[in-house]
C-alpha cells in the first residue's frame, strides 16, 4: 500500500492483518483482504462479483472464515462448476429457442448444439 493512503477497515482481522504487523504485507494480499471485507459485508449482486469472491474465498479460506464469523454473516457458498455448466447450458438454449440462427446451408446444424 502506498504511504499515505488512508485505509479503513471493517473488521479486526483486516486491521490486524494489514496495519499492525511488524513488517508491511505484500500489496496485493491487503487489497485482496480489503476485496474480500468489501464483499462479505454487503450483498453481492452480479455474477461477476460473485466469481471475484469466489477466486479469493478459494485463495484465502481461513481469512475468509475469520472475516465473516467477525461480521456475523453466514459463509459465500461458491458457485460448483456442473451448476455454472448447466445454467450456462440452459440459458443458451433459452435464448436460442427465442432467437434460432439462421442456417448458411442446409447442411449445417439446426442449433449451437448439435455437432
Amino acid at each position: 500500500m502506498a504511504e499515505g493512503d488512508a485505509i479503513t477497515t471493517r473488521t479486526d482481522f483486516v486491521r490486524r492483518a494489514i496495519l499492525e504487523r511488524r513488517y508491511e504485507p505484500d500489496a496485493a494480499y491487503a487489497q485482496d483482504l480489503l476485496a474480500l471485507e468489501r464483499f462479505l459485508s454487503s450483498r453481492s449482486v452480479g455474477m461477476a462479483e460473485s466469481f471475484a469472491l469466489s477466486n479469493l474465498l478459494s485463495r484465502y479460506p481461513r481469512e475468509a472464515e475469520a472475516i465473516a464469523r467477525e461480521l456475523g454473516v453466514r459463509p459465500f457458498v461458491p458457485l460448483e462448476d456442473e451448476r455454472v455448466t448447466a445454467l450456462v447450458d440452459e440459458r443458451l438454449r433459452l435464448a436460442e429457442s427465442r432467437h434460432p440462427l439462421r442456417r448458411l446451408r442446409p447442411s449445417d446444424p439446426v442449433s449451437l448444439f448439435e455437432f
